[in-house]
C-alpha cells in the first residue's frame, strides 16, 4: 500500500510540475519613444488587473514572466506618455512598443481628495496641475511659489519685492476674504505646512508701522523646488470642499519625488548664474535752473555751490545705479539618489542654494536634505515616509516703506540729488545726508536684517489592504505628519548711523524668535466595489489638526558702541510675546460612481469644528457634488475630429478660519503708580463669531481634437463668500470701539480657458504650445455696516472703497465727490481685466530643446508711491520736463486733472513679461557611451533666463510688487521696493 501511495504521489507531483511548467511563459520586448526612437527607461509593464509586473532597463528592454497559457493583457505606461494595453500570448516574438507622448495629460492621475485620486480624463473640476517639467524644466526658480507665475489659470501672484528669499502671495479666483485667510492652504506630502509671511521686525525699527510692511518672506521659500514631482491646485470650493475649514482660498497640494524600482540612479546638477535688475527707472539730472526752481531761496546758495563743485570734479552719483545695479552670483547644487526594488524604493536629495542679491550685503542661502522611503512591509501593508530638513539664511537688506528713520534705500535716495556724494569717506566715516534723515550707504554697509530658519517636515502614510475579492477591495489609510519651524531674526542699526546718533538712545536692535509646530493626523477607509457596470468608490474618515505658534521679540535701544547684546542696551523692551494653540477636527464622507468612464459622479460632505470659532464644539458642514460626462466614450460617438468632449458641473462649500483671539477681549499691560495691572482693550471679543464660508458653482467643458493632439479646457465659476470678517464700530457709550463681525458678502465670477497641444510632430521636430486665459470680477453684494474707505495711506494718496455694489479693489481718493459712496473720486481698480500666458517648447532633432513662457496682464491699477517719493524729492526721471508747456514741470503737476490729486499716483499696471527662456542639449547615448563607457547614463547642458524682459508703461520697478502683497485687499501699493532681478543661468546635469 505504501509503495502504491508513493508512486501516485510522485506521479501527481510530476504531472503538476509539468503542468506548471507548461503554464508559465516569458514575454520580452523593447519600449521606445514613438517620435525620437529613444528607449524609455523605467516604463512600467503590468499584468492587467494585478500589481505584478516589471520595468524597462537602460535600453528600454524588459522581460516579464506570466503563469498562464491563455492570452492575457499587459498595460504599458510611462510618465508623460499615453498608456497602451497589449494582448500577449505564449510564443510571441519580442514586442516592439512605441509610446506616444500624452500632450493633453488625459491619463495623468490628479490628487483631489483626502484619500483618493482621479484620472484627468474623468475629472469634474478645473484642477490645475504643474509638473516638475513645468516647474523647473525651463529655468531655475529660487522659491516654489515663484515658479507658479503664468502657469495656473485663475491665480493672481504678487511679490513684496525682489529681495532674495522670496516673499510672494497667491490669490486663487479673486478675493476670498476682506481681512482673513486670503492665501491658499499648502499641503506637502499630506502635511499641512506653515506658509505664513513671518515678521522680521524691520518695520518696527524703521518706523514703517505694522509687520505687514516688514518685507518678510513667506515660508514656502524653504522648500526646494527641484524636489517636487507635481503640484495640484484646487482653485475653488467646488474642488476643495473636502478640505473644509481651511480651504476658502483654495488648496495647493505638493507631491515630492519618490523612488522607482530598478537600477540606482545618481543625478548631479549644477547651476551657475548671475542676476542684474530687470528694470531701472533712471534719475533726473540737475541744473542751476532746476535748483533755482526746486529749492527755496534761502537754500539756493549752498545747493548751487554743491552743484558747481560736482561739475568741476565730474563727481555725479547715480544712486539708483549705485545701490541696485550690482552683479549677483547665483549658485545652485543638487544631488539626487533614487532606486529600489519590489519591496523598498527610495529617493534621497541634497541641495545647496547660495544666491547673492543685486543690493550689496543681501542674499539667500538654503541647505536642504530629503529622504523619501516607500517600503512594502507585507503584501498587504505599505509604508511611505518623507523627511525633509531645511536651513535657510536670508539677508533682505533695507527696502520698502519707512517713517523718517532712513532705514530704506529707496525712500532715502528719492530725496538726494546726484551732485551730492554720500559714499564712504577715505577715513571710514560717512557724510551727513543733508536731504534726509539718514545716509543709506551707511545703512547698507552696516545695518543687519537677517532671518535664520531651521525647519523639519515629516510625513508618513500607512496603507492596509484589508479585503480583496475579484470585484472589490477594502483598504485603510493612516497618514499625517508634522511641520516644525523655527525662525530667528535680527534687525540691527548701529549707534553711529546718522538717524541713530540724533536720538536720545542711539543704536537699535530687535531680536526675534518665532516657532510653529503643526501636526495633522488622518485615517480613512476606502471601499471600491462594482454595482453592475458602475464602479463605486466609498470613503469615510477623520482628520485632526493641531497648530501651535509662539513668538518673542526683544528690543534694545541705546546700545554700547559696537555691541549687539540686549543686556548692553540702555532701554530693554519686550516688543512682542505671543502664543497660540489651535485644535481642529473633521469627519468626511465621499461616494464616487463611475459608469464605464462615461458618467462620473461624486457626492461628499465634511464636518469641521475649531477652537477658533465662537462655539468650539459646533460642527459646520461642507458638502460637495460633481458630475462629468465623457460623451466620446458612448457607442453613438463616431467623430474623427473630436476625440474627447466632457461637459462637467461641480458645487462645493468651504470655510476660512476665524482669526485667533477674535472671541476674546485682549488685556494690555499697564503700570500705575508702580503697580502692575491690566487694562481692557478698545476692541471687544465676539463669542458668536463664525468662520467665513464660501459656496461655488462651477461649469466647464473639456474637449480633445485630432486624437487628443489638441485639448481645450473652459470653466466658468460663481463663488460667493459669506460671513466675511470685518470690524463693527460700536457706540461710544459701550466703552469700547470695535468688535469683529460676520456681515459682508462677496461674489467672484470668472472665466478660465486653456488651449494646449502639439502643433507639429515630426521625427526631428516637435512643437508643443499652451495658452492660458483667465479673468475675474468681484462685487461686494452685502456690506452689513456703513460704507467706509480703508487701506493704503489715506484718501490723499489713494485708498479702497468698501461699499455694496462695488468691488473692494476699487481705488478712490481726492478730490471729494459726494455722488460716490464714501465721498471720493474713483480712480481705478486693482483687479486686472484679464491675464494670459503663452508657453512653447520646441524639440529639435533628438537632443536640442528650446522653451519660453510669456505672461501678459491687462489692466489692474497700482498705487505707485515710489513716484510720490521721487516727485517729492525732485529725482523722478523727467521731473523737470514740461509736457504741456505751461511753465510748471511734470514733477510738480501730473495728470489727471484737477492736478495733484490721488489719481496722480494710481497707475495702469498692464505688462507683458518674458518670464522664462530655456535652451538645453541632451547628449546622445552613443556619444556618452563613447566618452564615459557605462559610468554616465545621461548628460544635459543648457542656459536659461528668469524674468528675461519686461514691457510696461508702469512707472515702477515691477508692476507685480507690493508693500502689502500678503494682504487680501490693498495688495497693490508700491513703495520703494527691492527691484526685481533678471536671473541668467548655465546648467549641467549628469546622471550616473
Amino acid at each position: 500500500m505504501s509503495k502504491i501511495y508513493k508512486f501516485l504521489t510522485t506521479a501527481a507531483f510530476m504531472w503538476l510540475s509539468v503542468g506548471w511548467a507548461w503554464a508559465q511563459y516569458t514575454v520580452t520586448g523593447n519600449v521606445t519613444d514613438e517620435r525620437t526612437g529613444d528607449p524609455l527607461i523605467g516604463a512600467s509593464i503590468i499584468l492587467k488587473g494585478t500589481t505584478s509586473g516589471t520595468i524597462t532597463d537602460l535600453e528600454g528592454n524588459f522581460t516579464l514572466s506570466l503563469s498562464t497559457t491563455n492570452e492575457t493583457e499587459v498595460i504599458v505606461s510611462s510618465i508623460g506618455y499615453l498608456s497602451q494595453t497589449i494582448a500577449v500570448r505564449s510564443g510571441m516574438s519580442p514586442l516592439s512598443i512605441k509610446m506616444k507622448q500624452d500632450a493633453t495629460n488625459l491619463e495623468e492621475v490628479v490628487v483631489t481628495g483626502l484619500a483618493s485620486s482621479v484620472k484627468r480624463s474623468n475629472l469634474a473640476n478645473a484642477v490645475s496641475s504643474v509638473s516638475a517639467r513645468d516647474l523647473t524644466g525651463t529655468t531655475t526658480i529660487q522659491t516654489t511659489d515663484g515658479a507658479l507665475y503664468g502657469k495656473v489659470a485663475g491665480a493672481t501672484i504678487r511679490s513684496n519685492g525682489g529681495a532674495p528669499g522670496g516673499g510672494i502671495s497667491i490669490q486663487l479666483r479673486g478675493i476670498s476674504s476682506l481681512q482673513g485667510a486670503s492665501q491658499p492652504l499648502i499641503i506637502i506630502d499630506g502635511v499641512y505646512i506653515n506658509n505664513a509671511s513671518q515678521r522680521t521686525g524691520r518695520a518696527a525699527v524703521s518706523g514703517a508701522g505694522g509687520s505687514n510692511q516688514d518685507d518678510g518672506a513667506n515660508r514656502l521659500a524653504d522648500i526646494n523646488p527641484a524636489d517636487i514631482e507635481n503640484i495640484e491646485i484646487l482653485k475653488g470650493p467646488s474642488a476643495a470642499a473636502i478640505y473644509g475649514t481651511r480651504a476658502n482660498a483654495g488648496v495647493i497640494i505638493i507631491t515630492t519625488k519618490r523612488g522607482a524600482e530598478g537600477r540606482t540612479t545618481v543625478s548631479l546638477s549644477q547651476d551657475v548664474g548671475f542676476a542684474k535688475p530687470l528694470r531701472l527707472l533712471g534719475v533726473d539730472d540737475w541744473s542751476e535752473e532746476k535748483i533755482n526752481f526746486f529749492f527755496p531761496e534761502s537754500r539756493r546758495p549752498i545747493e548751487l555751490e554743491r552743484f558747481r563743485s560736482a561739475q568741476a570734479s565730474g563727481n555725479f552719483v547715480d544712486y539708483e545705479d549705485y545701490f541696485y545695479n550690482n552683479n549677483a552670483l547665483l549658485l545652485n547644487t543638487r544631488i539626487n539618489v533614487s532606486g529600489g526594488d519590489e519591496k523598498t524604493k527610495f529617493f534621497i536629495s541634497g541641495n545647496i542654494t547660495a544666491e547673492d542679491g543685486t543690493v550689496r550685503n543681501t542674499g539667500f542661502e538654503r541647505y536642504s536634505i530629503r529622504a523619501n522611503i516607500d517600503h512594502k512591509i507585507t503584501n498587504k501593508i505599505k509604508l511611505g515616509v518623507s523627511s525633509n530638513y531645511i536651513r535657510s539664511n536670508t539677508d533682505r537688506g533695507f527696502t520698502g516703506n519707512q517713517n523718517n528713520s532712513g532705514a530704506s534705500i529707496g525712500y532715502s535716495i528719492a530725496y538726494v540729488p546726484n551732485y551730492y556724494d554720500l559714499r564712504r569717506n577715505p577715513d571710514g566715516t560717512y557724510p551727513i545726508n543733508p536731504y534726509f534723515s539718514e545716509n543709506p550707504v551707511s545703512v547698507t554697509d552696516n545695518g543687519v536684517n537677517n532671518s535664520l530658519v531651521n525647519r523639519f517636515i515629516q510625513a508618513f502614510t500607512l496603507d492596509f489592504d484589508i479585503l480583496k475579492t475579484q470585484n472589490s477591495f477594502l483598504k485603510a489609510t493612516v497618514s499625517g505628519g508634522l511641520d516644525f519651524l523655527q525662525n530667528s531674526t535680527e534687525v540691527y542699526l548701529p549707534e553711529f548711523l546718522q538717524f541713530q546718533s540724533a536720538q536720545a538712545n542711539p543704536g537699535d536692535i530687535l531680536i526675534g524668535k518665532q516657532e510653529s509646530f503643526n501636526t495633522n493626523f488622518q485615517a480613512a477607509l476606502v471601499y471600491n466595489w462594482n454595482l453592475g457596470s458602475v464602479n463605486m468608490n466609498s470613503q469615510a474618515g477623520l482628520v485632526r489638526l493641531d497648530f501651535e505658534n509662539s513668538s518673542l521679540f526683544n528690543r534694545g535701544r541705546g546700545l554700547v558702541p559696537g555691541q549687539t547684546n540686549l543686556l548692553q542696551a540702555n532701554i530693554q523692551q519686550i516688543n512682542e510675546q505671543f502664543t497660540s494653540k489651535i485644535q481642529e477636527a473633521g469627519i468626511f464622507l465621499q461616494q464616487e460612481a463611475n459608469w464605464e468612464d462615461k458618467i462620473i459622479g461624486t457626492l461628499g460632505i465634511r464636518w469641521d469644528k475649531s477652537t477658533l470659532n465662537g462655539d468650539p464644539n459646533q460642527y459646520y458642514a461642507f458638502p460637495r457634488a460633481s458630475m462629468a460626462v465623457n460623451l466620446t466614450n458612448f457607442e453613438f460617438w463616431n467623430s474623427s475630429v473630436i476625440s474627447q468632449l466632457k461637459p462637467r458641473i461641480a458645487y462645493g462649500e468651504t470655510a476660512g478660519p476665524v482669526a485667533f483671539g477674535a472671541t476674546f477681549t485682549p488685556l494690555g499691560g499697564t503700570n500705575i503708580g508702580g503697580l502692575l495691572g491690566s487694562t481692557v482693550s478698545t476692541s471687544i471679543g465676539n463669542t458668536q463669531i463664525q468662520p467665513e464660508t464660501a459656496t461655488e458653482l462651477e461649469f466647464g467643458v473639456d474637449a480633445g481634437f485630432f486624437n487628443n493632439r489638441v485639448s481645450l479646457e473652459a470653466t466658468y465659476y460663481i463663488k460667493n463668500t459669506q460671513n466675511n470678517l470685518q470690524n463693527l464700530n460700536l457706540a461710544p457709550s459701550t466703552g469700547v470701539n470695535t468688535t469683529p463681525s460676520n456681515e459682508a458678502e462677496l461674489q467672484n465670477k470668472g472665466l478660465e480657458l486653456g488651449l494646449s497641444g502639439t502643433v507639429v510632430e515630426k521625427s526631428n521636430f516637435r512643437w508643443f504650445s499652451r495658452i492660458l486665459y483667465w479673468q475675474n470680477d468681484i462685487e461686494m453684494t452685502r456690506l452689513g455696516i456703513p460704507t467706509y474707505i480703508a487701506g493704503g495711506f489715506g484718501s490723499g494718496l489713494g485708498t479702497f472703497l468698501y461699499a455694496e455694489g462695488y468691488s473692494p479693489t476699487t481705488i478712490v481718493g481726492s478730490p471729494a465727490d459726494p455722488t460716490i459712496p464714501g465721498g471720493f473720486t474713483i480712480w481705478g481698480n486693482a483687479q486686472p481685466d484679464f491675464n494670459l500666458s503663452f508657453y512653447n517648447t520646441f524639440n529639435i532633432y533628438k537632443g536640442l530643446e528650446f522653451s519660453f513662457l510669456v505672461d501678459w496682464r491687462q489692466g489692474g491699477d497700482n498705487i505707485n508711491l515710489t513716484s510720490f517719493l521721487t516727485d517729492g524729492g525732485g529725482t523722478t526721471n523727467g521731473w523737470f520736463d514740461d509736457d504741456n508747456e505751461d511753465g510748471i514741470p511734470n514733477g510738480r503737476q501730473r495728470e489727471p486733472e484737477p492736478y495733484n490729486n490721488a489719481g496722480r499716483w494710481v497707475q495702469d499696471a498692464t505688462f507683458v513679461k518674458i518670464r522664462e527662456i530655456g535652451l538645453y542639449y541632451t547628449f546622445p547615448r552613443t556619444t556618452i557611451s563613447n566618452w564615459f563607457g557605462n559610468t554616465v547614463q545621461n548628460m544635459r547642458v543648457g542656459s536659461s533666463v528668469n524674468n528675461a524682459f519686461l514691457f510696461t508703461n508702469y512707472q515702477g520697478y515691477d508692476p507685480e510688487t507690493s508693500t502689502f502683497g500678503a494682504q487680501a485687499v490693498a495688495n497693490n501699493v508700491d513703495i520703494a521696493p527691492y527691484p526685481t532681478p533678471r536671473r541668467i543661468f548655465f546648467h549641467l546635469t549628469i546622471d550616473f
